[in-house]
């Protein structure tokens, strides 16, 4: 059983400093002792989580992750160090009690039973949120939040290699990750090079601005083609990494 604590009331007068503390609809944060693994979104709203943060904590949660530690809370996108430590002598997990069987009995189910495997869950790395990423191991908030902005400047992943352009992504990060991901080319935002102005063409992190120029130079004179592209750029290597990116 969790033992009641003393509730605290944090006001708004002084929680200017503490924004994270103060919900968008509660002008005062309750702390009161919870259980990270049965709390519930309005409770966390009363703890004084901003309403994103609590609807990403119970998403975060509904995904199969168990909160086995209090560190586990800094796992939840949104909860930063300070809130932590105001909520960490609140934080009471629950031990789950173990299911006594006799030892003779136990015997005979595991021999005629064989243990529950849990499901093995794949990440889609062009659909999925920071609170999906950071369940694959050895991937943080911070490094979860590096996946979406790379992602958002490629205009979606076209193979699961491209993580390791992603900035201070380590060759042994990527093959602890890589059974556990996977992309749909389908879903990436492709760039028309007869149509988009130069601002968005040269945005592409796979075209320098010189590079953005010259196209722009040449498609004065004609309509450009696939072969018009190759030609210019003269590197297969990067014309094929920057292929699925295009249309004409």
């Amino acid at each position: 059983m969790i033992k009641d604590l003393p509730l605290i009331e944090i006001k708004s007068d002084s929680a200017v400093s503490h924004n994270e503390f103060k919900s968008s609809e509660n002008k005062t944060a309750r702390l009161f002792a919870f259980d990270p693994n049965t709390v519930t979104e309005q409770q966390l709203l009363q703890l004084g989580l901003r309403e994103k943060t609590a609807a990403t904590f119970i998403k975060f949660r509904a995904k199969g992750f168990v909160f086995k530690q209090k560190e586990d809370l800094k796992k939840v996108y949104g909860i930063s160090e300070k809130m932590y430590a105001e909520l960490s002598p609140y934080i009471l997990i629950e031990a789950k009690p173990e299911n006594k069987i006799p030892q003779k009995e136990e015997v005979n189910f595991k021999a005629e039973t064989k243990p529950a495997q849990k499901a093995k869950i794949i990440i889609e790395l062009n659909s999925s949120d920071s609170a999906a990423l950071v369940e694959l191991n050895g991937i943080g908030p911070a490094f979860a939040r590096k996946i979406i902005k790379y992602r958002n400047l490629l205009g979606g992943f076209a193979s699961i290699d491209q993580l390791k352009e992603v900035y201070g992504f380590t060759a042994e990060m990527f093959e602890k990750i890589k059974p556990d991901v996977t992309v749909n080319a389908a879903q990436i935002r492709k760039i028309n090079l007869n149509a988009d102005d130069f601002k968005t063409v040269n945005r592409h992190p796979y075209l320098d601005y010189e590079t953005t120029r010259n196209i722009f130079n040449l498609k004065r004179s004609k309509v450009l083609t696939v072969d018009d592209i190759k030609k210019l750029l003269d590197n297969e290597a990067l014309f094929q990494k920057l292929l699925p990116y295009l249309s004409f």
